[in-house]
């Protein structure tokens, strides 16, 4: 009696046992899949650092131009403090357009990814059929596989990764014209300070005033989510 009694107990710690890691296994493959993501989102984001700082050397060559200008006008001081303004503003455009850029780059590989394994893994399970395989650890990476093949196929449409990615590239090179217009005012190439006239000085204000209804009107950043693009019903069959 002592004997199946033990026996009874040595097998409920083994299945206990096999449940735990078999748990285990899936929480494993979660998290290394999570691990991976992240580190590949961030290396993209480094390398497009490099991109950032081509944009920032042509920046410092138009912001240094811009502020050589000896000019104790008030307009030129405020197309410099313009310049600035607009400087910070399109930053956050374009780190904007980076972060989206480095996720859906990201979402694009794993996509592919999984959706390769987990076509292998069906292809296997359906010439066997899923009642007759036993083994346990297919059907969980065949499951886990197809899980995250949707999951990335379907996140790029619900962070409508495409479209934010171009409007805030868009307002990115809305706002270097608008520093290349500044660049032109404050060099003169429009002779309004030359002239040095009432009308050739308000014909300049009223460029500057323009300038600031630009960058009042084009705040908005871009950070759409369309939850209407999630699935109501996914099967792996």
């Amino acid at each position: 009696m002592k004997t199946k009694t033990r026996f009874a107990l040595l097998r409920r710690a083994l299945v206990r046992d096999i449940n735990f890691i078999k748990a285990l296994y899936v929480v494993i493959i979660l998290a290394i899949t999570t691990v991976v993501f992240f580190s590949l989102v961030q290396r993209y984001i480094n390398t497009g650092q490099k991109v950032t700082e081509i944009f920032e050397s042509k920046d410092c060559i138009l912001e240094n131009a811009v502020f050589e200008v000896s000019s104790t006008q008030p307009e030129i001081k405020q197309l410099k403090e313009q310049f600035l303004v607009i400087a910070e503003i399109k930053n956050s455009y374009l780190f904007m357009a980076e972060k989206y850029s480095a996720f859906n780059y990201t979402f694009s590989i794993f996509l592919t990814l999984f959706s390769i394994i987990s076509g292998i893994l069906g292809f296997i399970i359906l010439k066997k059929g899923w009642d007759n395989i036993k083994n346990y650890y297919l059907k969980a990476s065949f499951l886990i596989a197809f899980f995250c093949s949707t999951l990335f196929g379907v996140m790029p449409s619900v962070f409508s990764a495409k479209e934010n990615i171009k409007n805030n590239l868009t307002k990115y090179y809305f706002y270097s014209g608008l520093q290349v217009d500044i660049y032109g005012l404050a060099k003169d190439n429009k002779g309004y300070l030359k002239r040095n006239t009432p009308q050739s000085l308000d014909s300049l204000n009223l460029e500057i005033n323009a300038i600031n209804q630009k960058i009042k009107e084009n705040q908005n950043l871009y950070f759409d989510i369309n939850i209407d693009k999630i699935p109501k019903e996914v099967k792996p069959f």
